[in-house]
């Protein structure tokens, strides 16, 4: 095997190790907002992207970062517990590829009468979040077998379900990615 060949399979493999550790990073997580008011608990997780919605990396190119840092949930809404409802919001989060939030959109194309309210909790909630930069990695090789690599980052975004109710007269608020 030539040494160019024996190279780019050993980058290869670096790529495919690396998104599996990567792969294995990625989990569903309840978190619980430090000091949560005594009228409501609030946790949140991601929905998983179907395979379409996923970015699919050009040849040569893999991807790491685009991991929650700071991401403390919604409140329930006060001025509804007393109508002890129950409500579930889609919202895509947008990241620049800095890491920090720029939009939050509404995957809701109905909503009931308090929808919007509830809304307004998970983007007043969302606004603050941080990530790590989604960063792309691309490699490169020369004419005389010589291996380099440029790394940019790139803006993303990620879809929640959060899910608003009261349990035993508390609100919550779950999320899933």
């Amino acid at each position: 095997m030539s040494k160019s060949m024996s190279r780019r399979v050993a980058t290869g493999v670096m790529a495919l190790a690396g998104t599996f550790l990567l792969a294995g990073c990625a989990h569903d997580a309840t978190v619980a907002p430090p000091g949560t008011p005594k009228d409501g608990k609030v946790s949140y997780d991601m929905v998983p992207a179907k395979d379409s919605d996923r970015l699919k990396p050009a040849k040569g190119q893999h991807t790491f970062g685009a991991q929650p840092v700071d991401n403390p949930p919604p409140v329930y809404p006060p001025e509804l517990v007393s109508a002890n409802l129950a409500a579930t919001i889609r919202a895509k989060v947008i990241v620049d590829g800095e890491g920090k939030v720029t939009d939050v959109r509404d995957l809701d194309t109905m909503g009931g009468e308090h929808h919007g309210v509830f809304f307004a909790a998970v983007r007043e909630a969302a606004m603050r979040w941080t990530y790590t930069p989604m960063t792309v990695v691309q490699d490169h090789e020369d004419a005389r077998g010589n291996f380099s690599q440029t790394k940019t980052t790139q803006p993303f975004s990620l879809d929640y379900s959060f899910r608003f109710e009261l349990k035993d007269g508390v609100p919550t608020v779950s999320a899933t990615r």
